[in-house]
């Protein structure tokens, strides 16, 4: 029997008759491991900065993300671990896979938002200062996060109002929206959730696009002093969201993807493909945590100088060497002072004599 048969859910009850699988749970335990500890050390960081930011917008849409992502693994993954821990053999029941597609479903959508809500937030401080600054800004932030879980919770829900259906994917480990089904209201689903994620993805692609292209005219143009600082806070912020979104572009697209040729019925399967997908969606909200701590303010102002430093000492290092190798303009002029001082002492003993 193929390995890649599908594990689909349809009754409380599920045969225990069904293909041989194996596989190592390591994969699962490390992304656990990384996603939790990686979330958990950023919102400390977070915290612990909070005087230096003041937890404006751009900080808490942050927050919001760590809180989405760890919260996200903690709930998922028990679910995971139970099916690896049994060697296979325990099939989830319906409840419990519709609970696990729902949290994907939701983790997954949320994490992407809020990306996107990030992206936004740049767009609006950047090429709209005087707007940004006027218009909600201390509950901004907190009105963008619940409408985006609000949105995301209901997007997660539509399989259990009856608008397609959840599916255990292989190795029946994880269930999320039957997107490999024919079935009308399974497409429609699949079509729904593959372009709103599509439509996620180029909207945030928009919106970096246009803030480096205006952070870029206002550096070379503005020479202000008095913005040095707001233009070094604007830089820092942007590279932390370029890697962001880097990241996430690469982790989301290929799900997407998926999803869409499911649904457009070009491909048929339910196997390792899917499996690798989702786990790269997952890993997003594993490395995205892990991308602040690294390119938080503090860490790239400390990296820049260490890199200063280190090529300081190789200038210096260079710059010995070749005074040592290569005599000074002055070291050759005296040289040929004494050489010609020699000869003239050469030619006053050689008269005398």
């Amino acid at each position: 029997m193929d390995l890649e048969k599908e594990f689909e859910i349809s009754t409380a009850s599920n045969s225990t008759d069904g293909p041989q699988i194996s596989g190592s749970s390591m994969p699962a335990a490390l992304q656990f491991v990384f996603g939790v500890l990686g979330n958990l050390i950023a919102i400390l960081a977070l915290f612990t900065a909070r005087k230096k930011h003041k937890w404006r917008p751009f900080y808490r849409l942050v927050l919001g993300l760590a809180l989405t992502d760890g919260g996200g693994i903690l709930l998922i993954f028990p679910t995971i671990f139970l099916r690896y821990a049994s060697n296979f053999t325990y099939d989830f029941p319906k409840p419990l896979c519709d609970y696990s597609s729902f949290m994907f479903i939701f983790t997954l959508t949320s994490s992407a938002m809020i990306v996107c809500a990030l992206s936004f937030d740049r767009f609006m401080a950047i090429l709209y200062p005087f707007r940004y600054n006027m218009i909600g800004k201390k509950y901004r932030a907190n009105i963008m996060l619940g409408l985006v879980w609000i949105t995301c919770a209901f997007l997660a829900s539509l399989p259990l109002m009856g608008l397609g259906s959840s599916l255990s994917y292989y190795p029946g480990s994880w269930c999320f929206l039957n997107f490999v089904s024919l079935s009308t209201l399974d497409r429609v689903n699949s079509f729904i959730y593959s372009l709103i994620g599509l439509f996620i993805l180029l909207t945030t692609f928009i919106f970096n696009l246009c803030v480096v292209i205006t952070l870029c005219r206002n550096l070379a143009t503005n020479k202000r002093i008095s913005q040095k600082s707001r233009k070094k806070s604007d830089i820092f912020n942007v590279v932390f969201l370029l890697v962001l979104v880097l990241v996430f572009a690469t982790c989301w697209t290929p799900l997407m993807i998926v999803i869409f040729g499911h649904a457009a019925a070009l491909a048929s399967d339910n196997g390792k493909l899917e499996l690798f997908v989702v786990r790269l969606a997952v890993t997003n909200s594993i490395v995205d945590p892990w991308i602040y701590i690294l390119f938080r303010k503090e860490n790239i102002i400390l990296i820049t100088r260490k890199i200063g430093n280190f090529w300081g000492k190789i200038s210096v290092s260079s710059s010995s060497v070749s005074n040592d190798v290569i005599p000074s303009s002055d070291a050759r002029k005296q040289s040929f002072e004494n050489t010609l001082s020699s000869a003239r002492t050469l030619s006053t003993d050689d008269v005398t004599v």
